[in-house]
């Protein structure tokens, strides 16, 4: 097997920083491959051979379909080498990751099952990984399952090479015609992100949430392919809403996916098959509520105010408008799950309701923005923590409080917030509900401005007196309803302080000359260029400094916490590419506005006027 380096950079890092690059590779492998849904470790064993030995026998072997359709949770990894038929290569099973390991100079083998996000086009796809702690160096190559369709790896074996405080690199085995392709791949996108692991030194190698732990993920691909083809699409075609739909309707679907699954596994142990209820707390589109009910689960969507795409639905999907205010009136007991998806003010309320509602009633919980008990955004106490990962703390103590054994995992959405808790389980006796009903009352006063006294079941106050729940009038915040002098004055004092750093770049309808495109400013940097009582003026009417700067598009690019000029008729030199124009829309009017950068650049417009979306 001969090995070519396509890509290499001077790293001064550890052996043990390499190590926890790699492991986090291992985990994440749809991080830096995006037609990877999930993956599986069917395996991970010491061997004895040479590398290139398993290489040649896997390449011959041929697998059907169905030979690795059992669980792999289930252990059984004679079952596994039989199959693989490399049994007489490997030593000890694995009982620890091999990886945090630290005098060890022995050979591993990690075998991965990758699953697809399109199982129409890809096959799920074995991956063969060999990890050697000797010469500090990772081994890799892929099987497809399905000959008859696409790998999700690599058609090429290739190898990760570190050498202690000098250097990284990748080497690839030249095998086929995709090798140009394969070393692009490598250098544009696989790299930097490892490269970015191995710098990372704040990296936190302590105990993980790892995604979709609590279901089989295996499971999960096919069912979210099937409800992803059956709801997805149609709902991305129709969607009334003015949210964008790519990433709500497939959020839904990927939540209900996940729930479904929950729910399965929640009959298997219990011995059922009773489909599970549920009320959504706070459902906003209903989106969620109306595949559940699909599905076959009789549940309820209950939001402070009515959706455009809820007339798109059937009348076997129940939604209805109403304020939660937590109180003896605000239970369930006849409910199997409570879910709080987003839930806002409610989150915190979720497992109190739960708890209050019957003995037998769990919940689901997806939080987002933090808030306390009595309404009001949440204060984080420890500056060393980030907000959402102290609140995220403070909800389980919450949900752990109320007397449930309280499930964490990790959801496969497009939501930087992708935490939740399950309550499963009851912590506590049906005898002791009394005494663990008063704690939980006394949780409430304690973070709530005003106290309640919550006297028995059937009395109506309010379990917190200075609870506040939001206006049911959505607000606007698009800064439309500013003052026109204060937006003008902010624009001009970010527009002042890019062009003093000044970026000289060749004109192309002059190339005699240079144009100023200006620096980059972070976010933060920015912020403190504005007095302060603009700025809260900016928080309190439309969302804050960003939003305004995003709503100006025009003249800016935001990204990443920076800002800088967004240059009319050209590729954006820092994004590396142009704007991508939504697939579900027509393509916008162009001429329509007049172009800022002609009439308020010292430079005037870059662009050609024909090549400008605005007029000149």
């Amino acid at each position: 097997m001969n090995f070519e380096e396509v890509v290499s950079e001077i790293t001064n890092s550890s052996n043990s920083q390499f190590w926890n690059a790699i492991g986090i590779w291992m985990r994440n492998p749809h991080v830096v491959n995006r037609r990877i849904l999930a993956s599986q470790e069917l395996l991970m064993i010491q061997v004895n051979c040479d590398i290139l030995d398993i290489f040649e026998h896997v390449e011959r072997l041929t697998i059907q379909p169905d030979d690795l359709k059992r669980d792999s949770t289930s252990g059984d990894i004679k079952y596994l080498l039989d199959t693989l038929d490399i049994a007489e290569y490997c030593q000890v099973q694995c009982t620890a990751n091999p990886i945090k390991t630290i005098n060890d100079d022995k050979i591993y083998l990690c075998v991965k099952k990758l699953l697809p996000r399109n199982t129409q086009i890809f096959s799920p796809t074995l991956e063969f990984i060999f990890i050697d702690k000797k010469s500090v160096s990772v081994t890799s190559f892929h099987k497809p399952i399905d000959l008859s369709k696409q790998s999700l790896g690599l058609n090429t074996a290739y190898r990760i090479q570190h050498h202690e405080y000098a250097s990284t690199c990748i080497n690839v085995c030249k095998s086929n015609d995709n090798y140009s392709r394969t070393c692009d791949w490598f250098k544009s996108k696989f790299f930097p992100r490892l490269i970015k692991w191995i710098n990372n030194e704040n990296d936190n190698t302590g105990p993980r949430i790892s995604s979709l732990s609590l279901i089989s993920v295996e499971k999960y691909t096919l069912l979210y392919n099937r409800l992803k083809e059956k709801y997805g699409t149609e709902m991305v075609n129709v969607w009334p809403e003015n949210t964008d739909p790519a990433k709500f309707v497939y959020e839904d679907v990927a939540i209900a996916t996940y729930l479904l699954l929950l729910w399965e596994k929640e009959r298997l142990e219990k011995g059922t098959k009773e489909l599970q209820s549920f009320v959504d707390l706070g459902c906003g589109n209903g989106l969620l509520v109306y595949i559940l009910s699909s599905e076959g689960h009789t549940g309820t969507g209950i939001d402070l105010r009515r959706r455009k795409i809820w007339d798109l639905f059937p009348k076997s999907t129940h939604l209805q408008v109403g304020t939660i205010i937590p109180s003896s009136d605000t239970v369930f007991p006849n409910v199997d799950w409570i879910i709080g998806n987003h839930s806002d003010e409610l989150t915190p309320w979720i497992p109190v309701i739960a708890a209050r509602s019957s003995y037998e009633c769990r919940f689901f919980l997806l939080p987002c923005c933090a808030y306390e008990f009595d309404g009001s955004k949440y204060r984080r106490c420890n500056a060393a923590e980030s907000q959402y990962s102290e609140y995220m703390s403070y909800v389980k103590s919450i949900c752990e409080d109320c007397g449930f054994f309280t499930l964490m995992d990790r959801l496969r959405i497009p939501s930087t917030k992708r935490t939740c808790f399950v309550g499963w389980k009851r912590t506590y006796t049906k005898e002791n509900i009394v005494a663990l009903d008063a704690d939980i009352q006394r949780i409430i006063n304690a973070r709530s401005q005003m106290e309640s006294v919550r006297t028995d079941a059937t009395n109506s106050e309010l379990w917190s007196a200075s609870f506040k729940p939001r206006n049911s009038t959505e607000q606007t915040r698009n800064c439309t309803q500013l003052d026109k002098g204060l937006i003008l004055e902010i624009v001009n004092i970010v527009v002042a302080h890019l062009l003093r750093v000044s970026c000289r770049i060749p004109l192309e309808r002059k190339p005699d000359k240079t144009w100023n495109a200006g620096g980059q400013i972070g976010i933060g940097e920015v912020a403190k260029l504005i007095a302060p009582g603009m700025l809260q003026q900016l928080r309190n009417e439309c969302g804050g400094l960003q939003t305004l700067l995003k709503n100006h598009s025009h003249i800016f690019c935001v990204a990443q916490g920076k800002v800088q000029f967004r240059i009319p008729g050209t590729v954006h030199r820092h994004l590396g590419k142009k704007k991508k124009r939504r697939k579900n829309v027509s393509t916008p009017l162009r001429k329509v506005k007049p172009c800022w950068f002609h009439k308020n650049h010292p430079d005037g417009c870059p662009a050609l006027e024909i090549d400008c979306d605005f007029q000149h």
